[in-house]
């Protein structure tokens, strides 16, 4: 069973606790890449440059956890929404350039929070909250954070958990 299949088995309260979890769980990649590196790049097009606030994950990912207890939209949602936006089109633009681990991990608490935003699917048509999941799996397991069997230990923990 592929990582989707079984993803697409679970209810999506789990769905979603489960892509909190893992974002959580890879959030020391960012931080140790943010602990010691410049977060700044220069945009090409209009060439300004941009500084990303290096707690926006964890920021990110405590308010996505609110939203979820409280079950209501947040105007804080919104504005952490906003911070994503420069970062993202120079990531894709190539003006801003993060290990492979670390780009997973952006987008990992992106895609979180655009779920919790409900954007449920992606312009290729995937559950965003899947993509979200995947990119933390990818971005734990590249960091070597996890093992294989520490992931697949976590999913089958949150598959008894229907």
């Amino acid at each position: 069973m592929t990582l989707q299949e079984f993803i697409n088995t679970l209810p999506s309260n789990n769905q979603f606790n489960l892509a909190i979890k893992l974002s959580r769980l890879a959030l020391p990649i960012w931080n140790n890449y943010a602990d010691k590196n410049d977060l700044s790049y220069r945009d090409t097009v209009v060439g300004l440059n941009h500084l990303v606030d290096k707690d926006l994950l964890r920021k990110t990912i405590n308010s996505v956890e609110k939203h979820v207890q409280i079950k209501k939209f947040s105007l804080e949602l919104s504005k952490l929404r906003s911070q994503f936006d420069d970062p993202i089109v120079a990531l894709q633009d190539g003006d801003w350039d993060l290990s492979d681990e670390v780009k997973k991990t952006f987008y990992s608490v992106f895609n979180l929070l655009e779920h919790c935003l409900g954007k449920l699917y992606t312009i290729f048509g995937e559950l965003t909250i899947y993509v979200s999941i995947n990119q933390a799996v990818d971005a734990l397991e590249k960091s070597k954070a996890l093992t294989v069997d520490e992931i697949r230990t976590i999913l089958e923990d949150v598959k008894s958990k229907k």
